[in-house]
């Protein structure tokens, strides 16, 4: 267990590290620089950032139990199948003029956040 909260907290610096990375980025695009190698250093960096992430992860669900794995994976199934659905059907209406502004990733990448969210807590209680 004690193994398990060091491995989440290594998860949330990584999480952390990612987001203030991709909001510098955005942003520094934008306001700060107006050069295409500091932006590809940046996106580079961005990148490997999101690599640790992702292994930091990984790395968490070898100290999970079975249910809480299964827990966790019910709540990616759930959350990838949302996320085709609904993103596919986002483009389409954009497409075919049934909304008029252009989709924009921001709002699908809070679309998986939420439905992860609450896959978990649903699944969480479910398996009480």
């Amino acid at each position: 267990m004690k193994k398990q909260k060091q491995q989440s907290k290594i998860l949330i610096g990584w999480t952390f590290a990612w987001c203030a990375s991709t909001a510098i980025l955005s942003y520094g695009v934008n306001f700060l620089w107006d050069s295409l190698i500091i932006t590809t250093i940046g996106l580079i960096i961005n990148l490997a950032i999101g690599v640790g992430m992702i292994i930091a992860n990984k790395n968490l669900f070898k100290y999970y139990d079975e249910l809480q794995k299964k827990i966790h994976f019910e709540a990616m199934a759930i959350t990838l199948g949302l996320t085709v659905i609904v993103g596919l059907a986002y483009e389409t209406s954009f497409d075919y003029g049934l909304i008029k502004s252009e989709p924009e990733f921001e709002y699908l990448v809070f679309f998986i956040c939420i439905s992860y969210i609450s896959s978990l807590v649903i699944n969480s209680r479910r398996y009480r």
